[in-house]
């Protein structure tokens, strides 16, 4: 059996992520970008039109790969997708 321990330290330091501290506020920025494309019935290519940025792109920071992307940048995606 499994015995699982939670604690207040990043897992992503402890995994020895570079960029550790960052992993958790790109992941919330990039739930903030989904939640907006949906409530305003987006398709991904009308999105990627409003932030300005390859399809590909923004369907990589959906699908969890936002290594590659500045916090700044998906910051500036989340603010062109601003809700009505």
């Amino acid at each position: 059996m499994f015995c699982f321990e939670y604690g207040k330290n990043n897992v992503y330091a402890q995994l020895g992520f570079a960029d550790a501290e960052e992993i958790p506020l790109k992941a919330n920025i990039v739930k903030d970008i989904t939640d907006r494309i949906k409530v305003s019935g987006l398709r991904l290519s009308e999105a990627a039109t409003l932030i300005d940025t390859p399809q590909s792109d923004l369907l990589l920071a959906l699908c969890g790969k936002f290594q590659s992307f500045r916090a700044a940048e998906l910051r500036n995606w989340r603010d062109r997708l601003s809700l009505p």
